[in-house]
This record gives C-alpha cells, sequence and structure tokens, in this order.
C-alpha cells in the first residue's frame, strides 16, 4: 500500500494519533518526573522535552488533508523525529541505567515515523517558513547544550558523567540537525530527476 493511501485510510490514521498522544503524554510525563522541567522558565519548556514535543507534533502532521499546504512544519516535524530518536540512541549506548528496550522501540518508531515524512516534503521550496525553520533547529540545540545552563542545576554540562561527552554530543547534534536540513532541502530535486517521464 502506497503511503499517501495509507495514510488516508481512518483506521491506520487513528492507530497513529492515538499511539503517538500516548506516546507524548509517557514522554512528557518523564521529563516532568525525572528531568524536572517544572524548574525551568514556562516558556522555555517547548524547547526542553525535544522527543515527546516531536511525537506531539507528528499528530499534526497525520490530521492535515493536504499534507503540502503545511510543508515547512512537515520539513520541522521531520527534523525533529529523527533528530530525537538518534540522539536517544547514543545516551542509551553511553548511560545503561535507561530502561534500553522500552526507551529503544519508542524510539525507533518515532526514527521511522519521521522516515515516512520525506515522500511529502517533494514541494518543500526555501522560503521566509524554511528559514525560521533551520533557525529554530539551531536555536533548539544552542539551548539544549548551553542556554538551560543558567536556570537551574545540575546540567547536561555539568554532570560528571557526560562531562567527558559533551563535545562529542554537541558535535554530533550539530552535525546530525545540517544533514537532516539539507537532506529535507534536497528532496525536491531529487523527486524532480528521478520521477517517471510522463509520455505525451
Amino acid at each position: 500500500m502506497h503511503i499517501s493511501n495509507a495514510l488516508r485510510n481512518k483506521k491506520i490514521l487513528f492507530v497513529l494519533i492515538l499511539g503517538n498522544l500516548l506516546g507524548a503524554i509517557i514522554g512528557f510525563q518523564y521529563y516532568i518526573e525525572i528531568i524536572r522541567i517544572t524548574d525551568f522558565p514556562l516558556y522555555l519548556w517547548i524547547l526542553i522535552p525535544d522527543c515527546p514535543m516531536a511525537v506531539f507534533l507528528l499528530i499534526g502532521f497525520y490530521v492535515q488533508g493536504d499534507k503540502q499546504r503545511y510543508l515547512n512544519y512537515n520539513f520541522f516535524v521531520f527534523i525533529q523525529g529523527i533528530r530525537g530518536a538518534i540522539f536517544t540512541y547514543l545516551i542509551v549506548a553511553n548511560f545503561s541505567s535507561l530502561d534500553i528496550e522500552i526507551v529503544i522501540i519508542g524510539h525507533t518508531i518515532l526514527l521511522l515515523q519521521a522516515i515516512l515524512i520525506l515522500p511529502f516534503l517533494k514541494d518543500l521550496r526555501i522560503n521566509k517558513g524554511t528559514i525560521f525553520v533551520i533557525f529554530l533547529t539551531l536555536f533548539n540545540d544552542f539551548m539544549d547544550f548551553f542556554g538551560f545552563f543558567s536556570f537551574t542545576t545540575p546540567t547536561l554540562a555539568q554532570l560528571p558523567t557526560i562531562q567527558p561527552m559533551f563535545e562529542f554530543f554537541l558535535l554530533t547534534i550539530i552535525g546530525l540537525d545540517l544533514l537532516m536540513i539539507l537532506t529535507g532541502l534536497s528532496i525536491p530535486a531529487l523527486f524532480k530527476r528521478y520521477e517517471p517521464t510522463v509520455a505525451n
């Protein structure tokens, strides 16, 4: 079944929306109880729980009637989904205290859903909205690694077990985000190059 046809199936959409809603709730609960997001100023909350926010934003992608209408939104969800999943894999690989099986399965589902967005970026064009998505993505990187340090402790760079890996995580995430940005922007050219030629 073609992806676009599958996403028109009401039963499939219901499962995807419900699953992502539950996943987002579980993720936000983790950030409230473990990360203690409530210690941060309210206006920063949207920037901290990257994975739960990506899962929640996927619902917006699924409820769109015309998925070519909100291309910059879809572009942002694609980047955040890939970013969140791969970054979590890195965390799991370095810190075995996490519940590995559940985390890996959940974030692999997030990764696959983000990849499914790629075909719907075939009409993406660079405009003010696209530039804003790129800025927001890189700004999120900055806030994740530097901006939150002045608001609460302990922080990512201040935790002794994470400090030696700080530069690795920082460079990896920035590089990953730049790769996802370039991937998303290259999709229209790839579709144009490889789409079958319609005979006259």
